[in-house]
Formats: C-alpha cells, sequence, structure tokens
C-alpha cells in the first residue's frame, strides 16, 4: 500500500490544525454554559474557571484526520474501534457535564474492550517469556485483555492531574508505539499512534501551564483507550521477523516502559491508600506529580521533568531490548523506583548526605503557598466589594 507523503502530511496537518482551532470556540461554549472544571481549594490545583472539553477536539481532530489519511480502511475492525472510541466520547462527555457513576464508566469500558477484541482481533496472545509465560489460551487471553485495556485506561486518567501531563505523557508514548509499528511494517497501526501524538500536539498548545483548557474524561477516556489498544496490538509484534530482528521478544514489555508513569503512578497510589485503610479509588494528593509539587517543583517543572523520565526510561529499555526479558523488566521498575517519587527515602538520604538543599525547596514551596493563598485571599474580597449606594 503506497499512499503519498504529500497526503499524510496534509492529514496530519488537518489533525493538528482541528485540535488547535476548536479548542478557542470550545473555550467559549463554556463561558456562555457555564461548563467549567471549578476549584475546590484542595484537591485540585487550578484557582481559575477552566473549560474540560478539550476531548471533544482531539476527539473531532484525530477522528477526520486520521480518515484522511488514507490509512483507516486498512485496518483491522476500524469500524469496530470507531464504534468503541464513539461510545467513550459520549460516556466521558455526559461525566464533564453532568457527571456519572464509576460502575457505569466501568460497564463501557469493558463493552468497548470486547469490541475491539472481537472485532479487531485485539488480543494478547503470548507474554514472550515473563515470568515464564508463552502462548496464552484463548479463556485466558480474553480476561487478560479486558483487564490490561481497564488498567491503562484508569492509569492514564489518573494523572491527568496537572497542566500539560497527561497530554505530554500520551504524545511520547505515542510516538513510542509508532516507531515500533513501523518497524514492524504495520503502517495502519503506525499511522494511528502517530496521529494520536499529533492530536495531542495541538491540544498541549492550549493545555501546558498555565492551562487553558483540560482533556477532562472526554479526552482522557479515549486517548486512553487508544493507548491501551496499541498496547495490545503492540505486544504480539514480536511474531513478526522484521520487529523481532531489532527488538527481540521483547514486545510484551516495553510498553510497560513507554507507560511507565501512568503504571507506576497507579500502582504506588493504590499501595499507599490501602496501607492507610483507605480505599484505592478514594480522592488523595498523593499521586506522583503532587509529590513533586510538595517538594517545591512548579507544574512546568514537575511536567517536564516526567516527561524526560519517559523519555530516558523507553530508550533504556529499548536499548536492552535483546536481554532476557524478565531482566528487562527488572530494568524497567528500578529505574521508576530511581527516578520517581517513593515513600521519601531518596530526599531523606540527599538531605543527610547534604547532595541536595532539600530543606530549600520546602521553604520555597512553602512561600510559594502563602503568596497564592494571599492572592486567592485577594480576589474574593475585591470580588465581594460593591459600590457605595447614594440616596
Amino acid at each position: 500500500m503506497e499512499l503519498s507523503l504529500l497526503q499524510l502530511t496534509i492529514a496530519a496537518l488537518v489533525t493538528a490544525g482541528i485540535v488547535y482551532s476548536v479548542i478557542p470556540l470550545l473555550i467559549k461554549v463554556a463561558y456562555y454554559k457555564d461548563l467549567y472544571d471549578k476549584p475546590d481549594g484542595e484537591r485540585k490545583l487550578h484557582d481559575r474557571y477552566i473549560s474540560s472539553l478539550g476531548g471533544v477536539a482531539i476527539f473531532i481532530g484525530l477522528f477526520i484526520g486520521y480518515a484522511l489519511s488514507g490509512y483507516a480502511d486498512h485496518l483491522t475492525g476500524f469500524g469496530y474501534l470507531s464504534a468503541a472510541l464513539v461510545m467513550l466520547f459520549f460516556t466521558g462527555l455526559k461525566d464533564d457535564l453532568i457527571g456519572l457513576s464509576p460502575n457505569k464508566k466501568l460497564a463501557v469500558e469493558l463493552a468497548t474492550g470486547l469490541l475491539i477484541i472481537f472485532g479487531c482481533n485485539a488480543m494478547i496472545g503470548n507474554f514472550h517469556g515473563v515470568f515464564g509465560a508463552g502462548e496464552v489460551p484463548l479463556y485466558l487471553s480474553i480476561p487478560v485483555t479486558l483487564f490490561t485495556v481497564i488498567v491503562i485506561m484508569n492509569a492514564y486518567n489518573l494523572i491527568d492531574g496537572i497542566d500539560g501531563l497527561a497530554g505530554g505523557i500520551g504524545m511520547i508514548a505515542s510516538l513510542f508505539l509508532a516507531v515500533g509499528f513501523y518497524s514492524a511494517g504495520q503502517m495502519p497501526l503506525m499511522i494511528l499512534a502517530l496521529f494520536t501524538s499529533v492530536a495531542l500536539l495541538g491540544f498541549l498548545l492550549h493545555n501546558f501551564h498555565p492551562a487553558n483548557i483540560f482533556m477532562g474524561d472526554t479526552g482522557s477516556l479515549v486517548v486512553g483507550f487508544l493507548l491501551a489498544f496499541l498496547t495490545v496490538k503492540y505486544i504480539g509484534l514480536s511474531e513478526i521477523r522484521d520487529f523481532s530482528m531489532i527488538y527481540s521478544d521483547a514486545s510484551a514489555i516495553l510498553p510497560v516502559a513507554f507507560l511507565a508513569i501512568p503504571l507506576y503512578d497507579t500502582l504506588t497510589v493504590f499501595m499507599k491508600r490501602l496501607a492507610r485503610g483507605d480505599g484505592p479509588f478514594t480522592p488523595g494528593r498523593d499521586h506522583v506529580h503532587h509529590q513533586l509539587l510538595e517538594i517545591g517543583f512548579s507544574q512546568r517543572q514537575t511536567a517536564v521533568m516526567l516527561y524526560l523520565v519517559t523519555i530516558l526510561i523507553g530508550l533504556l529499555a529499548i536499548s536492552i531490548s535483546h536481554l532476557n526479558n524478565n531482566i528487562v523488566l527488572g530494568v524497567i521498575i528500578l529505574s521508576m523506583v530511581t527516578f520517581l517519587p517513593t515513600t521519601g527515602y531518596k530526599r531523606a538520604f540527599f538531605k543527610k548526605t547534604g547532595l541536595i538543599d532539600i530543606e530549600r525547596y520546602f521553604t520555597y514551596k512553602e512561600r510559594k503557598t502563602e503568596r497564592e493563598a494571599h492572592r486567592s485571599a485577594e480576589r474574593i474580597q475585591k470580588k465581594h466589594q460593591e459600590p457605595e449606594q447614594v440616596s
């Protein structure tokens, strides 16, 4: 299948252009219809009314752009994938506008997972030696695939806590996945992954701190599902000779590196909450990005730092992909623990050795919090001041 580079370039520009240009319109709609994500002074970090309809632009731009690329018709089960994305779009939109119970969202996630399993033949059929596991029988493949899809979707949703983080991590992960599909000659999947990153780039131009719009559940469900679908497809690439010549049989492990931030964050957050006796889905400020903010990093610094960690872990995993998969997985996990916040033992070590002035960061954070609280109090006071009535 030979399609012109010009057509792909135009389709990519259309994708980014639609996302970038539709967002200001969505912001206006949110202004007139009062459709804002409003600050609560507790968990939410923003202090302004900000629209959470960014996912609408991502969905529209990606859908149109991929259709124009010429590769959509060559993707196995594209109709089923489209149906799943439409279901998730309206589910997320309802959740952003009026709210939706977790059980109903989970039911939709399960339904969309089944759509790609049976409609797109997206199933995990081989673990390629991870923990000694090889081929997976069909009766196990379906629940394992469903579990993988649900975990990735919800993990991606959970990192959408500061400006630019979810969009940037999704863009980087999509690019890593696109390179693997290109190596395997899977062009329809490569273009889908590439256009996902392009759509997220158009979104990031409005979402990087200080954000003008959030992706909301509409965006996190759609993008998280696409990352899950692409991951499931990626896991089977080691059976393709062109891929295995470069990456050996590491296709089952490399996505863990590409999605290191959301997977690590979800696992550590759940462990901390269960250790405290809380439910795993109890809201809190114990995510990786919250910990970095508490140390004293700004939202911009935190997002960029986690971008770099994702790239570093991804490249490291690729560079050692010829080793045994269990060794590669061990290196990935060790890298996560080394580069990402854990329980504070690394900070305690740096403080004890004097390699980093930890106290300076905490002092900075306290001063910054005090300044923000003072500015917020001033805004509230001005808002409630009324001119004197002249009788």
